[in-house]
């Protein structure tokens, strides 16, 4: 199967099989100029569940809020509307998150945390969004679980035998990666290319990408992650560190240090390996 067949078995499943009906109102209304902060914040609302795991995400620490968050109003006011997008998205996909890869869920949150550190380092703009990028950068694992039982299987069989990493594995199967495949579904689901394309080349920085600032944060703050143990992220080895996502950021080892010594200090809620 090549990249354009593999793309078209993503983009076929609409959404993930799981994801609720009310997910797809509250994107339809994000998306539409009419939609006021008040009348989504009643939408998400209505749905229980939804609202419980976007207000557990909101008060889980890597948005730095230091009063509860206790409305989904008061969080679509805080947040707008493109974060709140992600946060829907990702509460749906919360439970499959560990259900496709034990500890892949507290991984994802360690990374969205460390986003959020290294961009109110850098004093870098929109960090809310940049932390739900964090939370969303290995969709793609669960859509491969999700959708290619067979791959999923081959890829963790290859990660077993040849102590390799996930994507390194994705890419001998599947000819691409779940950071690849994650954006597809997420530009199914019409999320706008900052979002996407940082999650797409989170494995495979380029510097002169248009987003290629917000890529290196997600791919540095993975790493991090992968350095500190947070979560599980399926295989156990670290990714290497491109040097050119440090000179797009504008950092040196002394900032990295700093942002693990944050990392340390505040995320010992997070399970290490």
């Amino acid at each position: 199967m090549d990249k354009d067949q593999l793309r078209l078995v993503v983009e076929r499943t609409g959404n993930l099989p799981t994801l609720p009906a009310t997910v797809s109102r509250i994107e339809a209304m994000i998306d539409s100029p009419e939609t006021t902060g008040r009348q989504l914040g009643l939408e998400i609302a209505k749905d229980q569940v939804i609202s419980a795991k976007v207000l557990k995400l909101v008060n889980s620490g890597f948005y730095g809020f230091t009063r509860p968050i206790g409305t989904i109003p008061h969080a679509v006011t805080l947040l707008g509307f493109n974060a709140i997008k992600s946060l829907v998205l990702s509460a749906s996909v919360l439970d499959l998150m560990n259900e496709a890869l034990p500890g892949l869920w507290e991984h994802s949150l360690g990374c969205a945390r460390a986003c959020s550190f290294i961009a109110q380092l850098l004093e870098l703009p929109d960090p809310e969004e940049l932390s739900t990028v964090g939370l969303l950068h290995d969709l793609g694992k669960v859509v491969v679980y999700q959708t290619m039982e067979g791959a999923f299987r081959r890829v963790r069989q290859r990660v077993e035998e040849l102590d390799i990493l996930v994507y390194q594995a994705e890419q001998d199967v599947l000819g691409t990666d779940h950071g690849e495949i994650g954006s597809w579904l997420l530009e199914k689901w019409a999320l706008p290319r900052q979002v996407t394309e940082p999650i797409a080349d989170h494995h495979d920085f380029r510097p002169r990408r248009d987003h290629a600032e917000r890529t290196a944060v997600v791919h540095l703050a993975d790493i991090l992650c992968r350095a500190e143990g947070l979560g599980n992220g399926g295989d156990r080895r670290i990714p290497r560190l491109e040097p050119a996502a440090l000179e797009v950021l504008e950092m040196n080892l002394d900032d990295v240090r700093s942002v693990m010594d944050r990392m340390d200090a505040e995320l010992g809620d997070i399970p290490r390996q």
